[in-house]
Formats: C-alpha cells, sequence, structure tokens
C-alpha cells in the first residue's frame, strides 16, 4: 500500500506511536478503515518507527560540509539539513533515531542531488545559449581565477560643482528654530561665510527652500558671537547619509552683516589649515572632467547644434574631432561648405518638434548618398518612414548601396538649455590657481543664445547595410528625384573643433580635391577626402581590386588647376587598408622615393596656404566657442562610455561608467537590473562570461593610441523562463547578416530586443592641462588625494563607447513602424517588472 495514500494519517499518528494509549487513538483515528487496510496501516507505522542501527556517513555524498555528530554512542557523519532533520526525528519519537528518520535523511539527500543536477543542467542550458538569470550578480571567474564583478563605479557628465566660498570641515553646535518657533539641535558638518551643512541626529520634516533661524550657540562660548542672535538661513538640500539626515543651508540674501562676514572670514582662514577645507565638489569635478576628456577625442558620435526659425530646425554648429568629422565627409559640397544641415528640411524638423514634445527626446534614421556629375555634388536623403510610406524602399537602398557615399544615420534629439554653455571650475573665484578658464566673450555668448536643441548623430551604415536586399526597379528611378537636396546650400552649418592631448603622429586636414588613382591597368577618377604629410584618405565611387601593401599612383588633379607648376603626377603611395566596400584608400606614402613630391607639396601647403584648408581650423585654446558646445553636449551626451583601467600587473578590469540625463533604453536596463544604483551601474549585459578577456582585452592591447575606433556589436535579449528574468548577448561582426537575424527572429514572439553599438579605442593621454586649476587647489588642501586621482587617471586604457542602435537594426528588419514600436513598449513593460 503506497503510504502517500495515508500521509496525513500517518503524520498524525507518527509522535503517538511510543505513547501508552497508542491503541486507543489509532481505534479512534481509523474507525472508518476496514480491518485489512488498519492491520497495513499499523505494519507501516510500526516500520517506520523501528529503532534504526545504521550509521549515516554523507560525505562525498553532499556538497555541503559535514559534521561528527554523535547519538547513543554512533558518531555519524551529517550536513546540515541532516541534522535539522536528524534532531525533528529525535522530537517526534520522543528520542528514538528510527527508519523513518534515517529515510527521510536519504531522502532529502537524493532530493538535494536532484535540485542540484537540475540546476547544473539549467545552468549549462543557459550557459549554452550565453544567458544567465539577470539575478546572478556573483563575480565569476576569469582565466587567471581571479573574481571579476560586474558592477562599475559611475561618474556623471557635465557636472562640475562650483562653490563661490572655501568650506571648512568643522563641527560645533547650532540651535536652529523652525517656521513654527519649534527648536531642535545640530551639529555642523562644514561651514562657510554665508552656508553650512548640518547633521540632525533626529530626522524632521525639513524641505527644500523652508526657512529656518540659526544661532551660533557653540561658537558663543568661545568666541565673541551672540548666542541669542537667530540667522536666518534657507535650505538647499536634504540628504540621508548612513541612516543621519543632513540639511544644506545659505543664508538668506536680505540678512546682511559685514561684521559676521568679517569674523567668518577671519575665523576660516585662522583655522582651514588645522580643519582641511572640503574639497569633495573639487574632487568630484576632477573625476567627471578627467574621464570626460579621455571620452570625447573618442567619441564617433558627432554633436550637431540647432537653433529655432519659423517650426524647422537651423544646424547651427557642429563639433568635431579626429574620430567624428569622418560623419562629414560625404556631406561636403564641390566648394567644401557643409551641407549637412539641409537633411532638417520643414517636415523633418516639424516631426522632431512633435516628437520632443510629446516624448522629451526624438529621433531620425537617414539614408543619404550623393551623385558626382558635371563637376557638382547632388546629395538625397531619406528617412525610413518615407521610404516605406512611399512604396520606394527596396529601389532607394538598392540604388544607394551602389554609391561609394551611401550612409545610414542614427539621429537622437534632444532640448539643450544654453544658459549651461559655461560651466566655471569648481574653484572659488577668489583662490589665485594656475589656467583660469575665462567666460566666453560677448560675442560667443550670443552665438550660443539661440541654441535649444541638440544632435547625436551616429553612422550606423556599418551595422545594418546588409540586413536588407532589395533590387532596382528602374521604373521607380525617377521617383528618386523627390529626396534630392537643393544645389544650394541655403543653410551653412559652422564647424567648431575641439583639440586635446596630440594622440595622432601628424594632424589630418579634411579637404575634398579630386585626383586619378592608377593601380596597374585600372585606372579611375575619385576624390581626396583627407590629406596629411605622410597620408591621404581617397574614395572611389565604384569598387577596385586593391589590397593593403600593394603601391598606386596618384595624380593630385585638383590641385594642378591651381598649382600648375607642381610636379603632382603618378605619386607613389602604399595602401594601408580599405574599407570593405573596396572604395575607400587609407593611404601612406612611399617612402623609398626620396624626396615625396606629394608630402612636399603638402607640407607647402599646410604652411603656406592655410586659407586652402579653412574648415580644419586649430583651436589649441580650450576657451571660446568649443568649450562652450562641449559643455552643452556634455551634460547629456547620447552614450554611455565604459573606462577600462590597466593595474601594474597589466590586468584589465572596468573602472567607471559614464552617465547622463539623457537615458537610452540601454541605460535604463543598466540602471534598473539589480546592484545598480546612484554611484554603481550594473554591466552584466555588457561583460557576460569572459567578455574582458576574450573581447576586449586583445583588441585594446593590440590597438595604438592614435588608431581609429574598432566597432563590435552587441545583441540583447531579455526574457524570463522558469520564473527568473534572464539576459542573453551575442557578440556580432557587424556584417554578421544571418546571426543578427536569427538573433531577432528569437526575441520577436515574447522577448525584449536590443542592440548596442560598441566602439572600442585605446585611451591617449590624460588632459592635466584641462584640470590643472582643480588639482593645483586639492594640492593644496590634499596632496594625496590629487596624487591618487591623478595616477588613476594615468591608468586608463581603453575606453568602451557603447549605442544603443536597437531602432535602426529593427527598422531594417521589421516590416513596419508598429513593430519597432512594440519592442519599446516591451522593453518598458519588461523593466517596470524588474
Amino acid at each position: 500500500m503506497p503510504n502517500s495514500y495515508f500521509d496525513q494519517l500517518i503524520d498524525q499518528l507518527k509522535p503517538v506511536v511510543y505513547d501508552s494509549d497508542f491503541d486507543a487513538i489509532f481505534q479512534a483515528l481509523t474507525k472508518d478503515l476496514d480491518g485489512p487496510t488498519r492491520f497495513k496501516l499499523k505494519m507501516e507505522l510500526n516500520r517506520l518507527a523501528a529503532p534504526c542501527r545504521r550509521t549515516v556517513d554523507l560525505r562525498n555524498q553532499v556538497d555541503d560540509k559535514c559534521f561528527p555528530y554523535e547519538h547513543q554512542g554512533r558518531r555519524h557523519q551529517l550536513d546540515s539539513v541532516a541534522i535539522e532533520i536528524f534532531e525533528k526525528g529525535l522530537e517526534t519519537y520522543k528520542g528514538v533515531f528510527t527508519q523513518d528518520t534515517f529515510e527521510q535523511i536519504l531522502d532529502a539527500d537524493n532530493q538535494l542531488r536532484r535540485a542540484q543536477e537540475e540546476e547544473r543542467a539549467y545552468a549549462q542550458s543557459l550557459a549554452s545559449q550565453n544567458a544567465e538569470p539577470v539575478s546572478g550578480q556573483s563575480p565569476f571567474r576569469n582565466e587567471s581565477n581571479e573574481p571579476y564583478s560586474y558592477l562599475a563605479e559611475t561618474f556623471h557628465f557635465g557636472r562640475y560643482p562650483y562653490r563661490s566660498e572655501e568650506r571648512m570641515n568643522f563641527t560645533i553646535d547650532v540651535l536652529l528654530t523652525d517656521a513654527g518657533k519649534q527648536q531642535f539641535k545640530g551639529i555642523t558638518a562644514d561651514i562657510s561665510i554665508t552656508g553650512m551643512r548640518i547633521r540632525l541626529d533626529e530626522p524632521r520634516d525639513i524641505k527644500a527652500q523652508e526657512q529656518l533661524e540659526l544661532s551660533f550657540v557653540g561658537l558663543a562660548k568661545e568666541f565673541t558671537v551672540d548666542p541669542e542672535m537667530r540667522i536666518p538661513y534657507v535650505v538647499v538640500g536634504v540628504q540621508q547619509v548612513d541612516g543621519k539626515q543632513y540639511i544644506n543651508l545659505n543664508r538668506a540674501s536680505e540678512f546682511r552683516s559685514d561684521e559676521l562676514d568679517r569674523f567668518f572670514q577671519r575665523f576660516i582662514n585662522g583655522y582651514k589649515k588645522r580643519y582641511r577645507v572640503n574639497i569633495d565638489n573639487t574632487y568630484d569635478s576632477v573625476i567627471n572632467k578627467g574621464h570626460e576628456q579621455f571620452f570625447l577625442p573618442r567619441t564617433r558620435q558627432l554633436p550637431v547644434y540647432f537653433s529655432e526659425a519659423n517650426k524647422r530646425l537651423i544646424a547651427d554648429y557642429v563639433l568635431t574631432t579626429d574620430n567624428n568629422r569622418f560623419v562629414l565627409d560625404t556631406w561636403l559640397n564641390e566648394l567644401n561648405q557643409i551641407s549637412f544641415g539641409s537633411i532638417f528640411n520643414v517636415r523633418r524638423s516639424q516631426q522632431i518638434l512633435e516628437q520632443l514634445e510629446s516624448a522629451g527626446t526624438a529621433q531620425l534614421i537617414i539614408l543619404s548618398f550623393s551623385i558626382t556629375a558635371r563637376g557638382k555634388i547632388y546629395h538625397y536623403s531619406a528617412t525610413v518612414d518615407e521610404l516605406k510610406r512611399s512604396g520606394l524602399w527596396d529601389t532607394y537602398i538598392a540604388f544607394g548601396r551602389q554609391k561609394a557615399s551611401w550612409r545610414v544615420f542614427q539621429v537622437d534629439v534632444r532640448s539643450c538649455n544654453s544658459e549651461l554653455a559655461w560651466q566655471p571650475q569648481a574653484v572659488p573665484e577668489h583662490i589665485k590657481v594656475p589656467f583660469r578658464i575665462n567666460p566666453p566673450s560677448v560675442e560667443v555668448k550670443q552665438a550660443v543664445k539661440p541654441l535649444k536643441y541638440l544632435a547625436a548623430v551616429s553612422d550606423v551604415t556599418a551595422y545594418v547595410n546588409d540586413l536588407t536586399v532589395g533590387e532596382v526597379t528602374k521604373s521607380q528611378l525617377p521617383s528618386l528625384k523627390a529626396f534630392a537636396h537643393p544645389p544650394a546650400v541655403p543653410l551653412r552649418t559652422k564647424e567648431a573643433r575641439l583639440e586635446f592631448v596630440n594622440l595622432r603622429k601628424e594632424r589630418r586636414f579634411n579637404y575634398r580635391s579630386r585626383c586619378r588613382v592608377k593601380a596597374g591597368k585600372f585606372v579611375r577618377d575619385a576624390m581626396i577626402i583627407d590629406l596629411s604629410i605622410s597620408g591621404l584618405q581617397v574614395q572611389m565611387d565604384t569598387p577596385a581590386s586593391i589590397s593593403a601593401g600593394d603601391t598606386i599612383y596618384i595624380s593630385m588633379t585638383g590641385f594642378l588647376k591651381t598649382y600648375k607648376k607642381a610636379k603632382l603626377s603618378e605619386l607613389p603611395y602604399l595602401v594601408a587598408s580599405t574599407d570593405r566596400a573596396g572604395t575607400t584608400l587609407r593611404l601612406k606614402a612611399d617612402t623609398t622615393a626620396d624626396p615625396h613630391r606629394g608630402s612636399d607639396f603638402i607640407r607647402f601647403l599646410i604652411r603656406e596656404q592655410r586659407d586652402v584648408l579653412k574648415l580644419q581650423v586649430e583651436n589649441t585654446s580650450v576657451n571660446g566657442l568649443p568649450l562652450c558646445l562641449r559643455n552643452l553636449y556634455c551634460y547629456a551626451p547620447a552614450a554611455v562610455p565604459v573606462f577600462f583601467n590597466r593595474s601594474k600587473q597589466k590586468a584589465l578590469s572596468t573602472r567607471r561608467v559614464g552617465v547622463s540625463s539623457w537615458t537610452s533604453g540601454w541605460l535604463s536596463i543598466l540602471k534598473r537590473l539589480p546592484g545598480s544604483r546612484d554611484t554603481i551601474i550594473n554591466l552584466q549585459p555588457l561583460l557576460r562570461g569572459h567578455s574582458v578577456t576574450e573581447v576586449f582585452e586583445p583588441k585594446l592591447k593590440s590597438m595604438e593610441r592614435d588608431a581609429f575606433p574598432e566597432s563590435l556589436l552587441l545583441l540583447i535579449r531579455l526574457y524570463r523562463q522558469n520564473g527568473e528574468y534572464i539576459v542573453q548577448t551575442q557578440w556580432c561582426e557587424t556584417h554578421a547578416t544571418d546571426d543578427i537575424h536569427g538573433f531577432i527572429d528569437q526575441c520577436l514572439p515574447n522577448s525584449v530586443f536590443r542592440a548596442i553599438a560598441v566602439n572600442l579605442s585605446r585611451a591617449g593621454k590624460p588632459d592635466i592641462q584641462f584640470i590643472q586649476a582643480e588639482l593645483a587647489y586639492m594640492s593644496y588642501y590634499a596632496a594625496y588625494k590629487a596624487e591618487d586621482l591623478e595616477e588613476e587617471l594615468w591608468k586608463i586604457f581603453g575606453v568602451a563607447e557603447t549605442i544603443d542602435v536597437t531602432s535602426s537594426l529593427l527598422s531594417f528588419t521589421l516590416p513596419d513602424s508598429a513593430s519597432v514600436n512594440e519592442q519599446e513598449e516591451r522593453l518598458v513593460s519588461w523593466l517596470d517588472k524588474l
């Protein structure tokens, strides 16, 4: 008879088996059963209650540690689960170790084994898909068996806390009176002439902008300060730290007392070396600025700044560096004028403004190419929505992809506040420090004031180029003229350039000039798109079977029109690299030809004819317009950069992550994962498994500091399984079309899909000049902190710029915008449940 039929009855009878009135209790509880059944039940109870004479040894049978456990002269080896069962059995059976207890211990062991095997099998099945539970926060092991955590510290872009007065760390009793005339005590944490931070041991309901009256009862005991004088202060902040409440106060502006100001001035100057000035704001500023200066020259996103006129966006400025100016390469006309702003016509401007009003951010995905004919460049651009509505999607893409100028841009737009363009250094104005940055001039303020919107433009061509395959329908070709730009450039976008610590071996200058490429019997007209003394970058309309290491000959036909006496025909250049399409060549001068006539000519051009290179204006100062535009961008960049440090043992680790108020779906995921908080970000999707040692480290170690970032694609799937939230990742080559399609198909039924572009690059040298004022100020009061911070900046080895490109990939793989929007809604729902 299976015991399962009588489990409840047996459990009732077990505790009374050894009682003298067991028979009476048994008869009463089984009166409804027939005789044979009662007999079998009693025999089963006798079997379970029989004393067990066996010794239990669970060593090498369970994973948990076993301990010796003695009972009636026998020493058992039991784990914690078995000990609990053993002692519960002794309690049930009046101190007797029974067969029932023995079987429960073995059964528990079997259950544990089965659970462990099932858990291992489940974990293995997830691992085979490169997935794991979101709650898996314990550090994983790398190849050297060192623990590596997913968690990294954060810094916040654009925050340079400024204090007009020095604050001294000083504790003294004060008495506060609120608006209801209730008094309570506090202790200062730091003080300045017109402000202070106070700790309250007992929390109170105090809110920002509330006014309090304060009496310096502690100072009155040692100095000539009137303890009855009540000074009005305004609460500017309330914080909870380690269970204590802190309030930040500023003296009310209507209160004036020269005598009190002079007292605090003398008091702080006299004691600040003893009690130390609070430099937390300066420390935070150096952290933020230092990491920004590593990131900015490495970003591949191009910031574009807009004003608004007649409900149209006017692209007034672009902020360029060596690594992002390539975005403009296909948007220069035959006069070398930047025509990028013409993308934002009235219709698209209104679409962006409507999105900004309803959602706070806006996005366009632009597909563009250009045609060169009769010495002029004709630009074409279309959005995804425009092409799908017009029915020209396949023809436009198939035709455009044949051009070397074919590009797909993801344009993310947000509002910006021109008031944030000037950010003073985090050192009080009256303190003398080296390299004080001056406020912008009146002209710069006027130039910045109209700016209302900021776009981050990402070139996503490599990620989406092969995701859709279409054919040209010849009958539709005339319809493409609807996407052609007017030949003139009514709105000229101006370039502001940021200069950094030298990252390249020599300067490059962007300039368009016609040339001719000759490689054996292959001869083609082409365009020089940038040049330096030792190299060129050349773009052809048709691909060529030219490989790295080949020697080719360049004739600078465009320059020959102006410099007729220069010998610029068939100059030898070595091919350093080519793009995947075979249309863009990166060349270096063939030094076996000495002197090299091409290098000599470009050296002359740079030295004597800088007006020819007017688009590449050097800006060796951090003041002025570029600084203001930099500050506007740094307040909220669209990317999430991850910084890698290298230790003295040359081990690589993630150190910090940059966050901002521009929250993408990618940043929302990282912020909501377990373990993330204000100062910590969980990078689990990015760092899963051995990504650091297998994906990032080999690439970073093989890079030069002046190398262009290497792009990777991270695909993420978020879903639920067995009641757990699971994150699955896959690293892809940018052209792995089948892998990308397969991963998206896997996500479509009920999972969340995200695609993250990761631009990996070596870090340059820290730009100490930019943070010199703050470092010098820190050194005066805490030299060890300044030294440690500077040393930490020198340890930064690489930067991974991560950009959410989900919409771009989905727009090229899903049939309509409704399907793309569904994924965004699914992400919001998933995060809410998490």
